[in-house]
This record gives structure tokens, sequence and C-alpha cells, in this order.
């Protein structure tokens, strides 16, 4: 669209906005707008919490209570001026809010909707019942309000266009936020919390600071409620408000910043312009919400981000050249060394990550017995075994997933039990076995994500995103950048998250069956990139049920059976070992010629990884 087209849009919005002022609209309904405004605020910081990061509030009234009494405690009972008094309210909520946030991280879904919604009574029964405080059921009144000469005669006049300011002040601060680094990093905790601690996301840190941004956004529509109408009271912030509120993010679409200021203004005006019904007005505003949601299934969103993406900014992310095919060699080689930032083999002449005795038991099962054994510098090492034999444990333990008895270090840092996001912030990065791709976000953001800062090198966004399209190129997907990661093949998805592993520049790159998916010669096309990878400066354990491509790919091998480690060493000398062919035939050595059980191996490893892909 353009830039005159644009401008139009802008100007037509703000004439909205500017409009019932100019034409001198009646009190009351200027001052449904007002209200409007400021449940907006209040909405977009409950739509981080809940439609950004995923974690389901119920209690957003109680916390715009805590902001609105203490707005006007700090004004009756200290003298504070507004412009201080509503601030310290903000912090006060704010420390409500980190608490709430580290709550999350222990309980999680319906439970932390339970503890949120007892939160909004608990608020209410003290505000009732608190009355030397509160003023008990009558709620504190002759609070001092807000005035702005010159803008008006009444108060609802003077603050009608000072609110609506705030109001997309705080829209345009969240639009920000939604794009940034720290906005990733809770849309991957909403979509996969797992995967995002792969990757390298502090869940702990990004949750408590969505309920932070709630809650000093819910102190903020607070204290200019009081500042408004000079008047607070416990029924003003039940759970019928919360459960209000939360209806304005799902109609404006969980995640749309857009959306939920939409969706906050069409809640708030509406069952005010269907009041004339009388007593059928609120069916009549339940009916209006059923077809809002059947027209726009993901809610006002849908809209909102058309208009806000399209007309208002045409932003436009750029699509990124790519070759032709979603894997080519030629793209690998031309790639050449950058990523990874070396040029040749790495100096391989001492261990990198080190495993002694590292066992763990799921009940009964004992499912990694004492295994103790070293990745060396610069080599891709395979991890085989048997179905059940503790593979994919021992990747989940290396890379901080689950927690271990015994000892894994990096360079001499004991990373055993230690948080997933601090094992990669150490320098090791993993895909697992079932491809765990953030769908709801582009593939450029899912890479972006997991892009790790490195002492001395050079940060910020533009270098995250060249980084990024440098790892999609690298995997031959770059033309995939601006795709929703939700929309890909499995094959693609595959090799998406292989770029989004690379792209911090790991000194240990996990693998939990990557050819799983892959098709006929991208196998072995796989196995040139791997060990690109290895003279780029990337050492590689790699977990694979494709014999054929352990053998053509890794210098060395480990194999587990039951929990055991049971052979390390070259890959042909380890397919011969009668432990080995024993553990995946179940017979003895002496039954057929080694090179007829080896040959048994590989076939049964091929059919087993077939019926994977």
């Amino acid at each position: 669209m353009s830039s005159f087209l644009r401008l139009t849009a802008w100007l037509l919005i703000a004439a909205a906005i500017v409009a019932p002022i100019a034409i001198g609209m009646n009190t009351y309904y200027l001052h449904v707008l007002n209200l409007a405004w400021i449940f907006a605020i209040a909405a977009l910081g409950l739509s981080v919490a809940t439609g950004v990061a995923g974690q389901i509030v119920l209690g957003q009234a109680a916390l715009v209570g805590i902001g609105a009494y203490a707005t006007a405690l700090l004004m009756m009972r200290l003298s504070l001026p507004w412009w201080l008094a509503l601030p310290l309210a903000m912090a006060l909520t704010g420390t409500v809010g980190a608490m709430l946030g580290l709550i999350s991280t222990r309980i999680k879904g319906h439970y932390l909707a339970i503890v949120t919604l007892a939160l909004n009574e608990i608020f209410r029964i003290v505000a009732v019942n608190e009355e030397a405080l509160t003023g008990g059921p009558m709620g504190l009144r002759n609070i001092p309000t807000l005035r702005i000469p010159g803008l008006g005669e009444s108060i609802t006049q003077q603050l009608y266009l000072p609110l609506a300011g705030l109001m997309l002040a705080s829209y345009l601060l969240m639009i920000l936020f939604h794009r940034s680094a720290l906005g990733r990093e809770l849309r991957a905790v909403r979509d996969d919390e797992m995967a995002a601690e792969a990757m390298g996301v502090n869940s702990v840190r990004v949750k408590t600071i969505a309920f932070v941004i709630c809650s000093l956004w819910a102190s903020l529509s607070g204290g200019l409620y009081v500042l408004l109408v000079g008047f607070v009271a416990p029924t003003n912030f039940t759970i019928a408000e919360s459960v209000k509120m939360m209806l304005m993010v799902v109609i404006g679409g969980l995640g749309s910043i857009p959306g939920t200021m939409l969706g906050a203004i069409v809640v708030t005006i509406l069952p005010e312009a269907l009041r004339d019904l009388q007593t059928y007005y609120m069916a009549a505003f339940g009916a209006a919400v059923v077809i809002i949601m059947l027209v726009w299934p993901k809610g006002l969103g849908v809209f909102a981000d058309w208009l806000w993406g399209s007309v208002l900014t045409g932003r436009r992310e750029p699509e990124a050249a790519s070759p032709a095919g979603p894997l080519s060699l030629a793209a690998v080689a031309a790639a050449g060394p950058g990523l990874a930032g070396g040029t040749a083999l790495p100096d391989s002449s001492g261990p990198l990550m080190r495993m002694r005795k590292v066992s763990r038991s799921f009940g009964g099962v004992r499912a990694l017995n004492d295994v103790s054994f070293d990745v060396m510098r610069g080599e891709i090492l395979g991890l085989i075994g048997p179905n059940g034999s503790g593979k994919s444990t021992m990747i989940n333990a290396c890379s901080g997933v689950i927690h271990v008895d015994g000892l894994i270090e990096l360079d001499s840092h004991p990373l055993q039990n230690r948080p997933a996001w601090e094992v990669h912030a150490h320098g090791v990065a993993r895909i697992f076995q079932n491809v765990r791709l953030w769908e709801s976000m582009t593939v450029l953001e899912n890479v972006m994500v997991a892009w790790r800062r490195i002492p001395g090198q050079p940060g910020g966004e533009a270098t995250i995103r060249q980084a990024s399209l440098a790892a999609l190129e690298q995997m031959g997907v770059r033309h995939l950048a601006m795709r929703q990661a939700g929309d890909l093949s499995f094959g693609q998805s595959r090799l998406v998250e292989m770029a989004r592993a690379i792209v911090g520049r790991p000194k240990v790159l996990l693998l939990d069956e990557p050819a799983a998916g892959l098709r006929g010669g991208l196998v072995m096309e796989l196995s040139t990139i791997l060990q690109r990878l290895r003279a780029q400066g990337m050492t590689i354990l790699v977990v694979e049920h494709r014999i054929k491509l352990v053998t053509s790919m890794c210098d060395r091998v480990v194999v587990l059976n039951l929990g055991d480690l049971i052979a390390n060493g070259a890959p042909a000398a380890v397919m011969e070992s009668p432990v080995v062919i024993e553990a995946y035939l179940g017979e003895r050595a002496g039954a057929a010629s080694h090179e007829t059980r080896a040959r048994h191996i590989r076939r049964r490893s091929v059919d087993h990884a077939g019926a994977h892909g």
C-alpha cells in the first residue's frame, strides 16, 4: 500500500478518536469511551500473560483493584500528588505480579487459573472487611481527581484525549514488545516450554516478566480509573470483571495485540449500545459475541492484524532468496565456514564433554546405569543401541532436560542437573526425536529465538536476523523464512530445527534421530552436512537408528543396551563386536558369521528407521 493511503488511514483513525470531542458527544457516552480506553490498557496487559505467554490469568480485576486502591490511599492518606502516587501504586502491583510469575513456574494450566481466581476473591474479601483501610463495602469516596483545564468543562471531557493517548501509547509499546527478543521467547514458552528451555530461554525469567508487565498495565488502568471517577469500591473488581477482561482477550484473538485492543473496545461499548433493549440487552450482548466468534473463529485479531500490518504500517518482511530445493549440497558448500566461525578441523587432542557414572531411573526401570564415555573435541560420535537402551535419556541428560546422578562436564564446567537454558548458554544445542518447532511463529522467528550471544561478538536485532538467515541458508531452507512453522512438511520442519540448533554456534550439537522423516538421498546428504558442520568447529553427538548413516559419518560409536555401555570404538569394529550383535539380535556370537550378523544389524536398523520415518 502506498504511503499516501497509509497516511490517509492514520488520519481517519485520528479523526475517529477526536470526533466525539469535536461534535460535543453526550457526556455519558464520552464516559463510556473513557472506560473503553482504560479497559483496553488492562486487557493489553492481560494479553501479555495469557495471549503471548500462554498463562491463564483469571484475576486481572484484582490487580486493577490493587492499583486503584493503592493510588487512592497514597493520595488520600499521604497527600501525595497523582504523578507520584500512580507510579508507586504500579511498583506495588508489579511486586504482586512478580510473585504470581514465580508461582506460575510451579503450577500451570487450569491450576494457575484457579490460583488467580482465588486471588481475585481474596482481594474482594479483604476490600470488603478492612473498613479502616479500604472503606469496606462502601469503598473510598472523594478521591482527588485529575483535572486538565483547557481540554473541556467536565473531567470526562478533560481526560478523554489524554486517556486515548495513553491507550495508544500502551498499544504501541505492546507491539514493540511482541516483536522483541523477549516477546519471541514468551511465544516460544507458550507453544512448547521444554523446547524453549532447551534453546536457551529462561522460562522462569520470562514468565515473571510477563506477569510483571501484566500487573503494571493493570495497575495503570486502576489508577487512571480512580483519577477519572474519584471513587473506588470492591464491586468494581469482582470475578465477573476478570472474566470480562479475559473475554476481551479471547474475542480479540489470543496473542494478537491489535485484536486485544479492538476486543476491549467492543466488549466495553457493545453492552452500552444495546442497553436500550432493557432486560434483553445482556442476551443480545451474548448473541453478538457468539456471532463475532463464528465470523472470526480466531478473534478480531484476524481483522486487526491485517489492518495494522497491511494498511497502517505496510510492514512486509522480505522474502529471502534461497536454493530451489528443500535441501541442497550446493547450499551447504555455498554457506562455507562462516556460520560456525571455523575454517578447518579443530584440535581433537582431548575430550570436550565427559560423562562419568551417569545414572537415571524411572520408577523401577534403570534407564542409565553408571555410563561413562568422552566426546572428543571435533568428532562426530554416534550413540546407538536397541530400543529402550537409554540413548534419548542420555541426550536429555546432556541438554539439561532431566536430572541424573553422576557427572557431565563441558570444558571442565559441570552441566548435570543445571537448567536447560544454562546448558544452552555454555554451548550445547540439540534437536528432539520428534520435531518441536513453535508453530505459531514464523520459521525465521523460530531460529532467532535460539541465537546465543557469544562474548566479544556484537548483538542486536540485525545481527540476530542475519545469523538466523545464514543458518537457514546452511540447511537450504532460507526460502521458507517467512512461512509459519506450523505450515511446513515434516522434512522441512526437521531442517528448520537443525538450523535452529546451529544458529548459536554451539560447541556440542546433540542430535536425536536427525534423519527421521527424511527420504532417499536426503539421508546421505545429511551426513555431508554434519561433516561440514564438524569442519566448521562443532562437535556432534548423534543418536541414529540408520546404521549405514552412522558408519558413513561417525568417527566413533558408543553402544548402549538396557542402560549399560557395552561398546565404544571405531564403527567397523563396533559392528563386528559379539556383544553388540547379541544385543541387537538376541543370539550368541557363534550362531552365525560376523559378517552375516553385522548385515542383519544394518537391515534391522534400516527397517526400524523406516517405520519411524
